[in-house]
């Protein structure tokens, strides 16, 4: 069948009206789409929140350069701490207790031995007591004669003349022991024994430092 012109116009028309019905179409929902974004409120950025890292004793943190510790801190493992400036070390005598490493000691015990009559005289040292802090002498004398033994502990400086031998300590026994102790004895001493009166005697010297 063959359309006229008139119905070919009319179609013509009809799909000139379908066209601009679709795009009108299309231009509404663009519309629509574009205010409904532009509409929608825009979402902030959560803050900033402090991020916790823990390490386990294998992975400790290295730690270098100053830093400041306060407050009561455990430190434990291998310290390696290096001087920088002078340090002051005191000591409180109420709460510590130092003790001191023993020094030097001496013991002379050559036993009983005899002296000869009045005014016979024997020297014993010097002994050196230079690293010593105390001396204690024992004496003995017995079968004495009929007279005393007598002792006597000279300070003795053996760079010096005999003036300078001052007595630190003199006593005199008869059938009798003695034992004397001496804080703080001069570097050197020596012990004299002397028979004061009487025949041939015996005696017994011991002389001991700490």
């Amino acid at each position: 069948m063959r359309l006229t012109k008139k119905a070919l116009k009319g179609k013509e028309d009809i799909m000139r009206l379908s066209k601009a019905a679709l795009i009108g179409t299309v231009l509404i929902v663009a519309i629509v789409a574009l205010t409904l974004v532009s509409g929608s409120p825009v979402l902030a950025a959560p803050p900033d929140k402090d991020v916790i890292v823990v390490n386990t004793p294998a992975q400790p943190v290295p730690v270098t350069g100053t830093v400041a510790v306060t407050g009561a801190t455990t430190v434990s493992g291998t310290v390696n701490a290096a001087q920088s400036g002078p340090w002051t070390v005191r000591i409180d005598p109420a709460h510590n207790l130092v003790s001191l490493a023993p020094g030097g000691s001496l013991f002379y015990n050559p036993g009983f031995t005899t002296i000869g009559a009045a005014p016979a005289f024997v020297d014993l040292g010097p002994f050196d007591l230079s690293d010593l802090s105390k001396l204690r002498i024992i004496a003995r004398a017995f079968n004495n004669n009929d007279g005393d033994i007598k002792f006597t502990v000279f300070a003795w400086d053996p760079n010096t003349s005999t003036v300078f031998r001052i007595p630190l300590d003199e006593f005199s026994l008869n059938e009798e022991s003695l034992s004397r102790v001496y804080e703080a004895p001069p570097p050197t001493v020596v012990v004299r024994v002397t028979k004061v009166s009487g025949t041939t005697a015996n005696y017994h010297v011991v002389v001991i430092g700490r």
